[in-house]
């Protein structure tokens, strides 16, 4: 339900997170970063506020699967009420007492204002403090990984010996992110038996997890991760074939949804 806020707490020094819009993973929920959690403090709140800009509110239920937190309940029409398309980009600030300010940005940059909707306005707030709480659970929320949040890590790649294959290297080098990311490199393997290995320095994102999703533009694809090795197996074969890969094409994934495991594709391709 929208409501009106007539008072906005939050600065930009706020705790803030941020994330980007997958409908495929976050239409029905959206997860908040583990390493968020500890702004919580005592028990976690049942239902949480979500304000924008324009000092509109909505209601969306917290909850807690498999040591992850979600915004749920409510989020579909927080969703709907904002027009929230492929790559948008939010920014969440958190005010204290379950109360979050966000700015959405487009996949162009720039900030995006929705226009209300036609429809009854309630002037009053109930206040999160409020609610019922969960309890919360310490022991693996706050574990971070070994390198922290937004560490950048590189496979190197193999030596090449044709121009077009340095060529093809030096241009995915000078590729840089916020987010942590690995390289390949397609060699035969990877493109022929439907499985391609994760680097040794990545697997403390992937440990545990059956599947992510990679990304390309405004396309996913599914793919399982194998439960001997951390590497992709079925669904990869499928990226490969529609994404046209080549041996010698370099792909870079980038890591900017830890809960749900997506990974956005950079593909460096290789000149025959």
């Amino acid at each position: 339900m929208v409501k009106r806020l007539e008072i906005l707490n939050f600065s930009e020094s706020s705790p803030q997170f941020c994330k980007v819009y997958v409908p495929d993973l976050s239409y029905h929920r959206l997860g908040i970063p583990q390493d968020f959690v500890k702004h919580f403090t005592g028990d976690l709140p049942y239902k949480s506020t979500i304000t924008t800009p324009e000092k509109r509110s909505w209601h969306v239920e917290l909850k807690e699967v498999d040591e992850h937190l979600y915004f749920q309940e409510g989020w579909q029409q927080f969703v709907h009420d904002n027009s929230l398309v492929f790559g948008d980009f939010l920014i969440f600030y958190y005010g204290g007492n379950a109360q979050f300010y966000t700015k959405i940005y487009g996949k162009n940059g720039c900030r995006k204002k929705v226009s209300e909707p036609p429809r009854e306005i309630d002037k009053e707030i109930t206040h999160p403090q409020d609610n019922q709480t969960i309890e919360r659970r310490k022991s693996k929320r706050l574990a971070q990984g070994a390198n922290g949040e937004g560490s950048a890590q590189k496979e190197l790649c193999p030596t090449f010996s044709s121009a077009t294959q340095e060529r093809t290297r030096k241009e995915a080098s000078k590729f840089v992110s916020e987010f942590p990311f690995f390289e390949v490199v397609m060699s035969p393997s990877y493109i022929n038996k439907g499985l391609v290995n994760v680097p040794s320095s990545f697997h403390m994102y992937m440990e545990d997890r059956h599947g992510a999703t990679l990304v390309v533009s405004d396309r996913s694809w599914p793919v399982q991760l194998s439960k001997t090795r951390v590497r992709f197996c079925h669904g990869w074969s499928t990226f490969c074939r529609e994404n046209t890969l080549k041996v010698d094409d370099i792909c870079v994934f980038e890591l900017i949804e830890k809960n749900d495991v997506v990974l956005k594709v950079s593909i460096f391709r290789c000149p025959d």
